[in-house]
């Protein structure tokens, strides 16, 4: 499971995942699009593993904007 999905599957996680983060809600909130690397191992153990470091790494990737060349070849 990604962390967006898991976040919103329940009430309270937000403000839970915060306290134990020493985070803000907002700053939690911003995971959604990437959670950090350094805390994606506590973030796994957190969660009972339900949120996969596959997952979270997978998220990273997909937030990090593409150069024009990358961008190119995907078109070829």
């Amino acid at each position: 499971m990604n962390f967006s999905t898991w976040i919103s599957a329940g009430k309270g996680r937000v403000t839970a995942i915060a306290q134990h983060f020493e985070r803000t809600p907002g700053a939690i909130s911003q995971w959604r699009s990437g959670v950090p690397p350094k805390l994606m191992r506590q973030v796994r153990d957190f969660t009972g593993g339900e949120v996969t470091l596959e997952e979270m790494l997978a998220e990273t990737e997909l937030a990090k904007p593409q150069s024009p060349k990358q961008k190119g070849a995907a078109n070829v």
